[in-house]
């Protein structure tokens, strides 16, 4: 996720985690890392008494796990990128270099507008503030596969400061992200969308759907991949120690007796069941994609979301 300072990317990621975060039903994400667990819901707990997150120009990754019902599926980086990219003048800068590249690598992109800007400012501020963010969006689409779309979510943020989201979809600042917009619809790199979120001492609304069109949008081609890499080192283990699958379901105390090969062979048949379990789990995924294209389906008929 990219944006400026104050944009709410704190306060989204907070929202997010305080409603998804261990999550036993449906979709969640999790982390492992106990500090950030505390700090997200800490931050979610103070915004719910009217206290704000102070900006920051630190950038800071989240290792999350995705959850189908409680189970850990898979493990992913969301990182947050507040880097000085975003106020260089240059777009040949190392910084900027480096964003793009950022980008490139991910499976998917959610970029933050800050709701006060994009209504408040005039041309030239948004020019200002957005150029070199637009700039590396186009850039980086022009990099990707055009056989798989690239997830692009806006996410107009501070929903709460406006009596209904309309200011935010008629602002001047979604307007100065129109060129960038008719160029994904009319693309085959990219998949985009729109929507206004909400995190607040009223409360937290819109935040899921970034999070599912990202998944939606991002995990096939990593999907395919990985399930193709996981088949050839079962084929590869296969040939090495056949029936190993078996032994998963077996105690090869009784097949092999004691000595040095049960040895080799327990730690092969530890990873295979690792492997297995983790092509389980891609294939579960997989076969939750119909349910999310519906969802996304609906919050376009509700007008939560406009999808391009």
């Amino acid at each position: 996720m990219v944006g400026h300072s104050s944009s709410g990317k704190t306060s989204y990621m907070a929202g997010l985690y305080s409603i998804f975060g261990d999550d036993k039903d449906g979709i969640g994400i999790t982390t492992y890392d106990q500090a950030k667990n505390k700090r997200l819901k800490m931050i979610a707990h103070d915004i719910r008494l009217g206290k704000y997150p102070t900006s920051t120009d630190i950038a800071s990754e989240y290792n999350f796990h995705l959850t189908i019902n409680g189970d850990s599926i898979i493990p992913f980086n969301w990182y947050d990128y507040r880097g000085g990219a975003l106020s260089q003048s240059s777009k040949n800068s190392p910084e900027v270099a480096a964003l793009v590249n950022k980008i490139c690598e991910a499976n998917a992109l959610i970029v933050f507008l800050d709701g006060e800007k994009i209504v408040q400012s005039t041309d030239d501020e948004l020019e200002e503030e957005y150029e070199i963010l637009l700039w590396a969006i186009q850039k980086s689409i022009g990099s990707k596969n055009n056989n798989n779309y690239f997830p692009i979510s806006f996410v107009m943020t501070k929903g709460d400061l406006y009596d209904d989201y309309s200011v935010l979809y008629e602002s001047n600042g979604l307007d100065y992200f129109m060129p960038l917009i008719k160029n994904i619809k009319d693309g085959k790199a990219a998949a985009g969308m729109v929507t206004a979120c909400e995190v607040s001492s009223g409360g937290i609304y819109n935040i899921f759907p970034p999070l599912l069109f990202s998944l939606y949008y991002g995990m096939s081609d990593y999907i395919k991949k990985r399930i193709n890499y996981l088949n050839s080192e079962i084929e590869s283990y296969n040939k090495l120690w056949p029936n190993l699958l078996d032994d998963i379901f077996g105690e090869l105390s009784e097949i092999f007796g004691s000595g040095s090969y049960k040895t080799d062979r327990q730690q092969a048949r530890e990873s295979m069941a690792k492997i297995q379990q983790e092509k389980n789990n891609l294939e579960l995924l997989e076969s939750c994609q119909k349910g999310m294209k519906e969802q996304i389906d609906s919050w376009v008929e509700e007008n939560v979301i406009l999808a391009f």
